[in-house]
């Protein structure tokens, strides 16, 4: 089959947020950008299902002070420079979308409307209104601008491979792959690459169904390295339906209620109660179920009238989602629902400069396929990392592709290294489906993925062993559609075995990562770093350079809460205090 080749200054990799923005600003300094995207030309990644909301450092304070709280709320596991740049652009982003008619809510006098997140005192993110479409509006608002500035798109195309230019070590100059539809070969030519995928995630949500780990695998086996695998995204949802806002809904007053009516988070933090990170709440959640609480409820009916009227949906899925629920006889906002865990994505990702520049020649990470998250979340800080990296990244990006060298590229060898996977194309063989069963059901235990042991993860990771030694490398694909399976069933079985590794190599508990027979912090902060040596996953501790950043952790936020797994020192006690004085 003839392929069907593409010559561009920058391959974007990706086009969801992170992607267009990429794009956008790598139009700005190159002459041709591309981008290429799995899925179909309207679905624009996950950002579809978002809020459209945006975490921003606003003009009038102090990114110094934004900062200093991010490395309290990591708990010292903060990649200071790279922060500091998000935060730096975080509002010339804002002010992009504003002027492109993105429209955030804003207060009778006119100033921008905010919500605090997780019991902070800076960190807020500023919401769409009406409440409900931000997501779709955001897609379309970026997707417009693309259009202006003549971005061009490849959609239903499944990238499998990064092509350097001597083979192995030398600069990324391309990407091959092929027709999810057709099954046709697929090859690129680059000045650069821009990796805009996500890290990976488990398929256990329906926030979670397409970024499984495919650009994981592509960076990994370029030479890119990882960071923060051990961290994975645990969310809470509606047992019985679908619904997007707590983070907006919490600060407002809803909290989580056990079934003998307790608000069980007051008891695990006095301080923040529910308003914490849902990863801490998800931790209370277990540990009310081991103590005969369950089943556990989110309760809105204490909820303030501002945040019952500022939280309800007025457009998009989930106006459609509310309506049912009350064609139903299910008020959200005046009654308890059952709610429980939810297991999204790894937070990790690839380790790069300030400039997103991984440490491969010509290969660079935006968004959540970088690694600047470290196992805590805050609403709208995707939208503010998305924005800026992508931005941050297309720009030097473009400025490599064009100040630099032509690539030496060579279409022969490009197509030759799709021929181990188009081999596996109507062949008989076990279904991806299978093995992406098989990593799903050994991920949800708790002592795997909330409250961490050495016993649940060596179990996990026996098994994933197994999976991946006997099951993978005996799938096939029935069509090209199939084909996508198997490469994300691939790759989520890669970032699975990184999050196992990694989680065991941290022998303690920070920020949110739980180890039951760790359950302290355990000194200075080190990030567990991973790459890959001829194939093999390689692990290395690596300390944070706190001496040569402005701010030295002090207070933490894991010691605002008491969990009976987690003693306190008075020290800890005495510093939260003070703080909170």
């Amino acid at each position: 089959m003839k392929p069907l080749f593409h010559k561009t200054d920058v391959l974007v990799i990706g086009g969801g947020f992170s992607g267009s923005w990429a794009a956008l600003s790598a139009s700005e300094h190159a002459g041709d950008v591309l981008i290429v995207d799995k899925g179909s030309r309207d679905w624009r990644g996950l950002g579809m299902m978002s809020g459209g909301d945006m975490g921003v450092v606003p003009h009038e304070c102090n990114v110094d002070d934004f900062l200093e709280e991010l490395v309290y709320y990591y708990d010292g596991l903060c990649d200071q420079p790279f922060a500091r740049r998000v935060l730096e652009n975080s509002y010339a982003r804002f002010a992009d979308l504003e002027r492109w008619g993105h429209m955030f809510a804003r207060n009778a006098d006119g100033s921008m409307r905010y919500i605090l997140q997780r019991d902070l005192k800076l960190i807020r993110y500023y919401f769409y209104h009406p409440y409900g479409k931000g997501g779709p509006h955001t897609c379309d608002t970026l997707y417009e601008q693309l259009q202006q500035r003549g971005v061009r798109r490849l959609s239903n195309v499944q990238l499998v491979e990064l092509i350097k230019e001597d083979g192995t070590n030398g600069r990324v100059v391309g990407a091959a792959g092929f027709h999810t539809r057709s099954g046709m070969p697929v090859v690129i030519q680059a000045g650069a690459v821009i990796l805009c995928t996500n890290t990976g995630g488990f398929k256990m949500s329906y926030l979670g169904n397409t970024a499984v780990g495919e650009g994981a695998m592509l960076g990994f086996k370029a030479g890119a390295e990882f960071r923060n695998m051990e961290f994975l995204q645990n969310w809470t949802c509606p047992r019985a339906f679908a619904w997007e806002g707590q983070t907006g809904m919490l600060p407002y007053g809803a909290r989580f209620v056990n079934s003998e009516g307790e608000d069980f988070m007051r008891k695990y933090s006095p301080i923040h109660g529910a308003k914490s990170d849902p990863h801490y709440n998800i931790r209370g959640m277990v540990l009310e179920e081991r103590a005969g609480k369950g089943p556990l409820w989110f309760d809105t009916s204490s909820m303030t009238p501002e945040g019952v009227e500022a939280m309800t949906p007025t457009g998009g899925w989930m106006l459609l989602n509310a309506n049912k629920l009350k064609a139903l006889g299910i008020d959200f906002f005046n009654m308890k629902t059952e709610w429980m865990p939810q297991f999204q994505y790894i937070f990790g990702g690839m380790v790069t400069d300030t400039d997103c520049r991984t440490r491969v020649p010509g290969l660079f990470a935006a968004g959540r396929a970088a690694s600047l998250h470290t196992g805590v979340y805050m609403g709208g800080w995707d939208t503010c990392i998305t924005s800026t990296t992508g931005y941050i990244a297309g720009a030097a990006a473009a400025r490599e592709a064009m100040d630099g060298p032509r690539p030496r590229f060579d279409l022969s060898d490009a197509l030759e290294t799709l021929a181990p996977t188009l081999s596996l194309l109507e062949k008989p063989g076990i279904a991806p489906k299978d093995v992406v069963r098989a990593v799903q059901e050994l991920m949800v235990a708790a002592d795997v993925s909330v409250l961490k042991t050495g016993q649940g993860l060596n179990r996990a990771l026996q098994k994933l062993e197994a999976v991946r030694d006997n099951l993978v490398p005996e799938m096939a694909a029935s069509d090209p559609h199939y084909l996508l399976k198997l490469m994300e069933a691939k790759g989520m079985t890669l970032v699975a075995e990184m999050y196992l590794r990694a989680s065991l190599m941290r022998k303690e508990s920070r920020c949110g990562h739980f180890r039951e027979d760790y359950p302290t912090r355990v000194g200075a902060p080190a990030w567990i770093q991973l790459d890959n040596h001829n194939g093999k996953i390689r692990l290395k501790v690596k300390s944070v350079p706190i001496e040569d950043y402005p701010f030295k952790p002090h207070r933490y936020y894991m010691d605002d809460f008491d969990y009976p797994d987690q003693p306190r020192s008075e020290t800890a006690i005495r510093e939260t205090e003070n703080f909170y004085a």
